[in-house]
């Protein structure tokens, strides 16, 4: 039997070698996790300092870009806010050289509104250059940024895309990022270097990217903003300038007047912003417009358009037509006012309603003279008929006095057709304006009495009916007057009297001297002038509505009126039915020189 101590020693040896061989594994698994641990905190490291770094620039960019949505709010000019955008981006990267360039589509045109250059200077700072085959084309046709060198540069001249390029070409490094302008390739911002040191990357590529987002957005604001404005000038310039008023009325004044609302009403703005809108308005025609201004402001309905007058500073009174809306006003409610002068429609509506009006009167009046003309001309015509055909047929065995009495009724038709033709021809003249006036100096007492004598002969019958009463003044006064419109007035008014008094009665011509005048009055106790004829009793054709059988023209009035303005004077009737009628004229008529007298 073998003894156990080498058995021991073996299995001891072999255990201790097992236990050095884990011992080295486990050194060799620390050295491991150790160089591991060494190269995470390395690249731990890294990463902080990267992310470090990261968070340095995204502050940097946060920053310059609110810097840059700020100053796009702060009132400056163009070229002052891209100058402020010039230094923000100076901050993010290299860009002492620097230029914005927009693109006009509509007119095919190129804008740089900002340019600044080591070596261009601001030479090329100007507005609507044509566009050319440049970089900056290059940039806005490829809708893409684009990074060059020389090289590239080269490269792309060969192929033809840089035909017409311009500027300093001596560049180390170039950078240009498309700008999108509502919603299209509007612009493009660039950056570019002289020296060796200065080369644009990826890095620079996404950060002129981030960048140009931002300032196209101010652009688009200012775009508008400048349109906005040029739109406000053209709008007040054609405010200012239309022929139309326009008016802003808010709590019951008007709190903006263009000058044509000063030229239409005659008021300065001053005047017109002073005193409630209504007050230049006519007094009769306020109630309406205030009523039509409180019923828009409710938004209830009330008509677009309408009329009112007003009372310019020269107390003119003008026709306006009136459009109104509602609208906001510094934020409250207020009402837009157009305001077009119609005085000149409105007068000429009126005279078309007048020429019309006269239109149907001349019709009338052409009615009643050929319903005058058939009836008046027919009795005396049917008197010559009967009286020519009663001496054709019995001549010879008519007495000498019956056939002196035909003949006479004959003799009295022609005389009255011919008195009848006379008053035709006096008012046709009137009408045409060639009645003449002709004063000569006459004796008015022997013209009334030798014209009472003419009338007693052509109207005895009726003449015996009357009790003619005369008040001349002496017979060796003599006036200026027309004796042929005298007998035109006299005669008619006269007759008129001794017609129209068919039961008879007192007729009465009376005639007063005055200082420079005459007064004629004419009265009678006949059948008188109904109140509802006396507006229309001066006019051609008319008669009033109880004259009956009693035969006349219409035509006698008519012409006394004529002859009496002729005379520089005046006539007026007072009149009742079954009453009688008294004529007054006034005529200028100054007295005659002694020497004169016929």
């Amino acid at each position: 039997m073998s003894t156990p101590e080498p058995d021991l020693l073996a299995s001891l040896q072999s255990q201790i070698g097992a236990l050095q061989a884990d011992n080295a594994a486990l050194r060799a698994q620390l050295n491991q996790q150790e160089i591991q641990a060494r190269q995470w905190l390395l690249r731990r490291t890294t990463e902080i300092q990267y992310d470090a770094e990261e968070q340095r620039r995204a502050e940097t960019l946060q920053r310059v870009f609110y810097r840059i949505a700020e100053r796009a709010t702060a009132g400056l000019s163009f070229y002052d806010f891209l100058q402020v955008v010039h230094q923000l981006l100076r901050e993010l990267m290299f860009a002492d050289n620097f230029y914005v360039a927009l693109h006009d589509h509509d007119r095919g045109l190129m804008d740089y509104p900002y340019y600044v250059d080591e070596k261009d200077g601001d030479v090329m700072q100007r507005e609507g250059v044509p566009c050319k085959r440049g970089m900056t084309e290059y940039v806005l046709e490829s809708g893409k940024p684009q990074l060059m060198d020389a090289a590239r540069f080269q490269e792309l001249r060969h192929q033809g895309l840089m035909a017409e390029a311009t500027g300093d070409l001596t560049f180390s490094s170039w950078l240009g990022v498309p700008m999108q302008i509502r919603g299209r390739m509007g612009g493009v911002l660039v950056v570019q270097g002289y020296t060796p040191d200065v080369i644009y990357d990826e890095d620079d590529v996404n950060i002129l990217g981030f960048f140009a987002n931002h300032v196209s957005a101010a652009i688009e604001r200012y775009q508008a903003i400048e349109e906005l404005r040029k739109s406000e000038a053209r709008y007040r310039s054609v405010i200012e300038n239309v022929g139309v008023g326009v008016v802003v009325v808010q709590d019951g004044r008007m709190v903006f007047v263009n000058p044509s609302m000063e030229r239409i009403v005659g008021h300065s703005t001053q005047a017109l912003m002073a005193m409630p809108f209504t007050g230049t308005i006519h007094p009769d025609d306020v109630p309406a417009v205030v009523e039509r201004h409180q019923k828009r402001l409710r938004g209830e309905p009330v008509e677009e358009t309408y009329s009112f007058r007003i009372i310019t500073d020269q107390g003119q009174i003008r026709t306006l037509d009136l459009s109104a809306v509602l609208l906001q006003w510094g934020h409250r409610d207020a009402t837009l006012l157009f305001v077009v002068d119609a005085t000149a429609r409105v007068e000429a509506e009126q005279n078309q309603k007048r020429a019309l009006q006269q239109q149907i009167e001349l019709n009338d009046l052409k009615s009643r003279f050929i319903t005058m003309a058939s009836h008046e001309f027919r009795t005396p015509l049917a008197t010559i008929h009967g009286s020519v055909d009663l001496l054709m047929h019995y001549e010879d065995r008519m007495p000498a006095d019956k056939k002196r009495l035909t003949l006479l009724k004959i003799d009295d038709a022609v005389e009255r057709m011919t008195h009848m033709l006379e008053n035709v021809l006096v008012i046709g003249r009137s009408d045409a304006g060639r009645l003449q006036f002709k004063p000569q100096p006459s004796q008015v007492s022997m013209f009334c009495k030798s014209l009472v004598d003419e009338l007693r002969s052509a109207m005895a019958e009726p003449f015996s009916r009357i009790r003619l009463a005369m008040d001349l003044p002496p017979d060796s006064e003599t006036y200026l007057l027309d004796e042929t419109l005298m007998r035109n007035i006299v005669g008619n008014l006269l007759s008129n009297a001794i017609k129209y008094s068919p039961h008879g009665g007192q007729v009465m011509l009376q005639v007063q001297p005055r200082p420079g005048e005459l007064l004629l009055r004419v009265s009678d106790q006949g059948i008188g002038i109904p109140l509802a004829d006396q507006p229309q009793l001066f006019e051609s054709f008319h008669r009033a509505s109880n004259v009956g059988n009693i035969s006349g023209t219409g035509l006698g009035l008519s012409i006394v009126r004529e002859a009496v303005q002729c005379h520089g004077g005046s006539i007026s009737v007072e009149s009742a039915t079954g009453k009688g009628s008294t004529f007054t004229v006034v005529l200028t008529a100054p007295a005659a020189p002694k020497e004169s007298a016929p």
